[in-house]
């Protein structure tokens, strides 16, 4: 297969492929490391919260292209975000010798994104799908959130928080 497809190609194409695609791969290397596992299920729910999210806006009769933009824009930003994870990673290496900062940050991404997609599926009208359980967690999870965040916020900002913006 691979030769039928180099017979099509010139052979500088060829090797022009193969530098472009060895440039991409030594950039996500060094961008994200070795933690393929973790990548790939964010990459997956990624997809999933993106297509789960079109599919709600198409139903809900909610489309909007700016709100595609800047969805796009957020997902490019979560990727940017772990690859600066790896960046500190590499950078605290030599003073702890445990890389976990970029693990950390995937984690909380994926489930991020599980919620986003859960919620998605909801306004499709689709939460019958979802196992309650999974309900039940995600609540809890944004109570706990929202307990914790009010715990820790000094009071002038928690009463910035509760009035109404004039936008």
């Amino acid at each position: 297969m691979i030769n039928a497809i180099s017979n099509l190609l010139p052979h500088s194409a060829d090797r022009v492929m193969m530098a472009l695609g060895g440039t991409v791969g030594a950039m996500f290397s060094f961008a994200f490391g070795d933690i393929g596992p973790l990548l790939i299920w964010l990459a997956v729910f990624v997809v999933l919260d993106y297509i789960t999210g079109i599919l709600s806006a198409l139903r809900n009769d909610q489309w909007s292209s700016r709100a595609l933009f800047y969805g796009t824009i957020r997902k490019v930003i979560i990727f940017a975000m772990v690859a600066l994870a790896h960046g500190l990673d590499v950078a605290l290496h030599n003073i702890i010798h445990i890389d976990f900062v970029q693990s950390i940050v995937l984690v909380a991404y994926i489930a991020g994104e599980f919620g986003s997609i859960i919620e998605n599926l909801e306004k499709c009208g689709l939460g019958h799908v979802v196992p309650p359980v999974f309900k039940h967690i995600l609540d809890a999870i944004n109570l706990y959130l929202d307990r914790q965040v009010d715990k820790h916020l000094p009071s002038e900002v928690k009463n910035e928080t509760k009035k109404p913006r004039n936008l």
